[in-house]
């Protein structure tokens, strides 16, 4: 394997994107979901680009890359068709030790993004390690297919019922094993159905009678599905 799978957190962080065509923009908005500042260098942008700019959600520079334009950025991500344009951006990342990737060039980048499934706070990211797209793209359609928008609520019902699990006196062993019933559990398919009635009784019976969605905390996003 010659790639390290990590999460970067980007909150706040100075990211530049080169390019303005269709992939720049969703690189954009990928960033930006993810809480960076981000920056957009190219000649020609798309219309949600300038009205990403308009609103001030990003910064926008309507002209040719030029060098040094990566100096002080985080990450960077080189979206343009222009293999000069992107050998230029390289240079400039190895010189300011950015992180690069190159779209569509994994020789020239320094790291490359997976194909992503996501579900709220549930994230599956897959690779080939750059071997083959396609198939990364083939796996999250089937993953997509599998996990569906339930899988939102059902991460924050987990998660607040492993904060609460902690706060209180059980071995570590007796914890492990209630989060495992849980994750187990039917709450998945009760939620897909809309039975929140049910999805109640089954936190009871595994977690006690102190837990429900209300106790823990957990408001819906997609209360009736189904």
């Amino acid at each position: 394997m010659r790639y390290y799978p990590v999460f970067l957190d980007l909150k706040d962080r100075p990211c530049l994107v080169v390019g303005g065509g269709p992939v720049a923009e969703r690189k954009a908005l990928g960033l930006l979901a993810a809480g960076a500042n981000v920056t957009v260098v190219g000649p020609r942008v798309t219309e949600a680009l300038e009205g990403l700019a308009r609103k001030k959600e990003i910064a926008l520079e309507k002209r040719a890359y030029r060098p040094g334009d990566a100096k002080g950025r985080f990450l960077v991500v080189a979206a343009t068709a222009s293999r000069a344009v992107n050998e230029a951006v390289q240079r400039d990342a190895e010189v300011f030790g950015c992180l690069l990737n190159v779209v569509d060039d994994p020789a020239r980048s320094n790291f490359i993004v997976p194909s992503v499934v996501r579900r709220g706070a549930l994230t599956i990211a897959i690779s080939t390690s750059g071997k083959s797209p396609y198939l990364a793209r083939v796996l999250r359609e089937e993953f997509e297919g599998r996990i569906g928008a339930e899988y939102e609520d059902f991460i924050e019902i987990l998660g607040a019922a492993r904060k609460k699990l902690l706060k209180t006196g059980l071995s570590r062993d007796k914890k492990e094993r209630i989060i495992k019933a849980l994750v187990k559990s039917p709450i998945p398919a009760l939620l897909k159905e809309g039975r929140i009635r049910e999805v109640n009784s089954v936190l009871r019976e595994t977690l006690g009678q102190g837990y429900t969605l209300s106790k823990l905390g957990v408001r819906l996003k997609g209360e009736g599905r189904g």
